[in-house]
């Protein structure tokens, strides 16, 4: 009977190894399958870097871990900064994705990466909303039509954005901003007191350096 047992004990144990060595591999196939390129993450990097520069932040660093979040696509990039770098542009310093001098920039895959994934990673999302809204309220106030469905702001290439971030950086002067990310929501903003003919120079402004157009997404 003792016999018994211990093959019977040997049996099982052979099996649990066996599951386990096959849960183990099935892991790796797993993690492999969600995990890019080497070369398609040096070409993310790589583009990235060349993005930043173009708007005068050279960054110290770009990488990522090429893991993906979701079958098809989804990567997070980190971009380091010097600390001068981030104390001389304000866009950088109050951007909520920024944690101690590194900028997180999230695309759905390497061949996606453009001036729209800065855009989207770079601003504060209420803000930007914020300034999209007070645009609409402009050109209802100067008779100019304004489709809902289209974006105003749209700032996709370097020569755009970099118009756009010098008024994004007055804008931050303007207004105050309320961190949401607690009760994951969009951040909420007001003008500060005193600040409406200033705010709406301000979209004036924009309105005459062509950075309000109405572009389908």
């Amino acid at each position: 009977m003792k016999q018994f047992f211990k093959v019977l004990t040997r049996i099982i144990l052979i099996i649990c190894g066996g599951l386990c060595l096959l849960a183990a591999l099935a892991f790796l196939i797993l993690a492999n399958l969600f995990k890019a390129e080497p070369s398609d993450i040096q070409e993310g990097n790589e583009s990235l870097k060349q993005i930043f520069i173009s708007l005068d932040m050279p960054p110290e660093k770009v990488e990522s871990n090429g893991s993906y979040q979701f079958e098809g696509g989804g990567l997070d990039f980190y971009v380091t900064f010097s600390d001068e770098v981030v104390n001389s542009h304000p866009v950088l310093k109050e951007s909520p994705n920024l944690t101690k001098n590194q900028l997180k920039v999230y695309v759905l895959n390497t061949e996606e990466i453009s001036y729209y994934s800065v855009e989207d990673n770079l601003f504060n999302h209420g803000l930007f909303q914020f300034l999209e809204e007070e645009s609409r309220k402009y050109f209802q106030e100067i008779g100019k039509k304004s489709n809902p469905s289209y974006f105003i702001l749209s700032w996709r290439d370097p020569e755009s954005m970099k118009k756009g971030i010098a008024f994004y950086e007055k804008a931050l002067t303007l207004v105050d901003i309320q961190d949401n990310s607690a009760i994951n929501h969009i951040d909420t903003v007001v003008l500060k007191p005193g600040k409406e003919a200033e705010f709406r120079q301000l979209i004036q402004d924009m309105d005459e350096a062509g950075l309000l157009t109405q572009r389908s997404e």
